[in-house]
């Protein structure tokens, strides 16, 4: 009995409501695992992993093509202002050699002056008087140590601004390797990557905001194609493509102003200023880039001005120096003249007045006998 009850009968040792509970879990997991599978094979079908991962690298390929021509853009600027500082320091080293031997001249002069003034000291006491000639050394000596004066004021000026340009050079030669750096790292790959011919809504923030301080010109593109204003907030970055990549557009920099002149009606003073004068430090016209160009500029405007005074003040030395010498030597060739012409009529005198004697002294000794 137990064996056939064993072997033919089945036994129920649950409640039919736990068996359908049972049951049902059951089917749902199933159809839980189901809908799981077949989400995962469509996941597969259609994934967008791939796409989203080339979107980004092709975006982010944008970006340091852009950011990499916008720095070399910079670097050519920096190594214009350099070669160009580069020239003034010559320029103003030459200018420099000129007053200094302008100015040895003068000393040579004035040492001369002296000694002529200390011979004229050596006459005799009854003609120590001072006459016409002396005062012409004097005026001479003072007009030679007043320019000696004036080119030492000039020198010490030349000299202090060959300084200002040495640092200013040291400061653009640091921000011109610092941005240079950029150009080393710059990935080979981007030229295998599809060219695109829009700009994203990122990428024109950091030309936007370099023009605004008017660094970069208006168009950077073939065709002089404007650059749109973005209004999304992403990314500290700009994107710039040309339509090509065998042959990218040519960077044209210039310090340019009328972008932000045109605007200046609009914006108060203390506005347009601060909009004006606004840089990300993390764009490739960084704050230092800007400060260093603007010091070489003022430094190689102070040195032209300095370089055209050297040369009025040389100019006028040798003018004046030719005119005092002149006049020195009309008055010592006058006095000379006169003392000759004095000579002349005492020898001339002196015969007369021997041959009166002679001619008188016959008739003198017949008196006398």
């Amino acid at each position: 009995m137990s064996a056939a009850a064993t072997l033919g009968l089945k036994m129920q040792v649950s409640p039919d409501t736990w068996k359908g509970a049972s049951a049902h879990n059951m089917k749902l997991s199933q159809a839980i695992i189901a809908r799981c599978d077949q989400g995962m094979r469509i996941s597969r079908r259609t994934d967008p992993l791939p796409l989203l991962r080339d979107a980004c690298i092709r975006e982010s390929n944008d970006r340091i093509h852009a950011y990499v021509r916008a720095t070399r853009a910079v670097v050519v600027q920096l190594r214009q202002k350099l070669v160009a500082t580069n020239e003034e320091i010559k320029a103003l080293t030459r200018g420099k050699e000129a007053l200094e031997r302008s100015l040895e001249h003068t000393r040579k002069d004035l040492a001369l002056s002296r000694q002529s003034v200390e011979l004229r000291g050596l006459r005799p006491s009854r003609e120590k008087e001072p006459d016409a000639a002396d005062l012409c050394l004097l005026e001479e000596q003072a007009h030679l140590l007043s320019s000696k004066r004036s080119l030492e004021v000039q020198l010490s000026k030349a000299q202090q601004q060959l300084q200002v340009l040495s640092l200013t050079r040291a400061r653009l030669a640091a921000v011109l390797q610092e941005r240079s750096r950029v150009t080393d790292l710059l990935c080979h790959s981007m030229s295998s990557t599809v060219a695109v011919s829009h700009f994203s809504s990122s990428s024109s923030q950091i030309f936007d905001r370099q023009r605004k301080v008017g660094f970069l010109p208006q168009s950077l593109v073939p065709g002089n194609e404007r650059l749109q204003r973005s209004k999304s907030a992403q990314g500290s970055y700009g994107v710039q493509r040309s339509k090509s990549h065998s042959a990218p557009a040519p960077l044209h920099l210039s310090v340019i102003r009328e972008e932000t002149e045109g605007h200046r009606g609009s914006l108060g003073p203390k506005e347009f200023e601060e909009k004006q004068t606004y840089l990300d430090p993390y764009e490739t016209f960084s704050p230092e880039s800007r400060d260093s160009v603007q010091l070489a500029s003022e430094a190689i405007l102070k040195s032209q001005e300095i370089r055209r005074e050297l040369r009025a003040a040389v100019d006028n030395k040798k003018l004046l120096q030719v005119s005092a010498h002149n006049t020195v030597n009309e008055g010592l060739t006058r006095k000379l003249a006169e003392t000759i012409t004095i000579t002349v009529n005492f020898v001339t005198d002196s015969v007369q007045l021997r041959n009166a004697l002679k001619g008188m002294w016959p008739k003198f000794t017949k008196t006398e006998t």
